[in-house]
């Protein structure tokens, strides 16, 4: 009899365990609106069409005149392209040179990476909009996360030792103007793989989640949120 009582309670115990994981599993976790992609997408639109309109000027001859200065680390004469009082003229090592810059080809790269983080800030909105998963989902996730910002605590140090070395280099053979150049390209390259490395992390959750209902939004999810890595 004592045993038979003591089944029936592991049974009862039992299903209320199973029901209790039925309902962890129930609750979905929405996806979250961010204002930052949007905002993102509005500046990187206007930037391309300002880009563009800027090198159709160019293409007409109408933009404005860049005259660029660099330093010379081969003995040559001055481009062709430069001012008229540089032209046809022998420039020597370690002396600073003038030219014109090519501006259409500027603007072309400058309106062509506009869309490419225009593109970027588009598939992180969608990314994020979908449905983050179960809590279990969203817990090993959010696991994932902490050690990738471990990882990334521990790399990045060690990587801005190696642009110091860079940007000693840069500065004794071009000047500040180049250090100045390199300080920002090297931070915009942190601070970009700090950012297409969390949306990645953030992405992982939803594509399990999608794949575990539709196997082209799970397609979808995984080449958008790849792109943005």
């Amino acid at each position: 009899m004592q045993s038979k009582e003591e089944g029936i309670a592991g049974d009862a115990v039992g299903d209320h365990n199973r029901e209790t994981r039925q309902e962890d599993e129930i609750v979905i976790f929405e996806g979250r609106f961010s204002w930052w992609a949007a905002w993102c997408m509005m500046i990187w639109v206007l930037c391309f069409i300002c880009s563009a309109l800027l090198m159709v000027l160019s293409m007409r001859g109408s933009a404005f005149e860049i005259i660029a200065e660099e330093i010379s680390f081969v003995r040559e004469f001055n481009p062709p392209y430069g001012p008229v009082a540089a032209s046809n003229t022998m420039r020597e090592i370690n002396t600073p040179f003038r030219y014109y810059l090519p501006q259409t080809a500027l603007y072309y790269s400058l309106a062509a990476s506009s869309l490419g983080l225009f593109t970027v800030s588009y598939f992180t909105s969608f990314m994020l909009l979908e449905d983050q998963g179960s809590k279990r989902v969203v817990d090993i996730g959010l696991v994932i996360a902490k050690g990738v910002n471990v990882y990334m605590e521990r790399t990045i140090p060690v990587v801005c030792l190696y642009l110091a070395a860079g940007g000693i280099y840069v500065l004794f053979s071009a000047g500040h103007k180049m250090l100045l150049c390199f300080i920002v390209g090297a931070v915009l390259n942190l601070i970009s793989a700090e950012m297409g490395v969390t949306v990645t992390v953030q992405g992982q959750t939803r594509l399990a989640h999608a794949m575990g209902h539709e196997l082209f939004d799970s397609v979808q999810i995984g080449i958008r949120t790849g792109s943005i890595g």
